[in-house]
């Protein structure tokens, strides 16, 4: 008995147990071979509607359900965001500045001027940010990773 709650303590405490976080069905990220998110934003249309695993820095996070991430892009290309229906995962906030790997699919949203400006008030408004819609002057495409699998580690 002594050495199962010795055991249960040690595997509780370890860097291993704490190390990284998995949501949705078991999956080798390690074999699946990844892309980065510039790989894809560099040609997405070749990554449309096809399951794939990407790799990316998490530089946001749904604060109000988890119910989606954002990996770091750079500044000259569009939004990756990772979305799953609310409460299929739920992404904690604390997995910001992380790296992680999802495996699932990609979808483009093309969005005009005047849906960018709405989206992007409501993603201020999620984050408890500013928005100044006046500095908003060219539409986005919104690119969507839907996850059916994701390694934070």
């Amino acid at each position: 008995m002594k050495k199962t709650i010795a055991l249960a303590l040690a595997l509780l405490f370890s860097p291993l147990a704490s190390a990284s976080q998995s949501f949705g069905p078991a999956f080798d990220f390690a074999k699946s071979g990844s892309v980065t998110v510039a790989q894809v934003l560099a040609k997405p249309a070749g990554y449309l509607q096809q399951p794939f695993t990407v790799q990316g820095k998490i530089d946001a996070v749904c604060q109000k359900k988890g119910c989606w991430m954002q990996f770091a892009t750079a500044a000259d290309q569009p939004t990756f965001r990772l979305k799953v229906k609310d409460g299929d995962m739920v992404f904690p906030v604390s997995a910001k500045g992380k790296n992680a790997y999802a495996h699932g699919s990609l979808k483009a949203k093309p969005m005009t001027l005047e849906q960018t400006k709405t989206y992007l008030k409501h993603r201020a408004e999620e984050q408890g940010e500013a928005f100044d819609a006046n500095a908003v002057q060219t539409a986005i495409t919104l690119y969507q990773f839907e996850p059916v699998s994701v390694l934070i580690e």
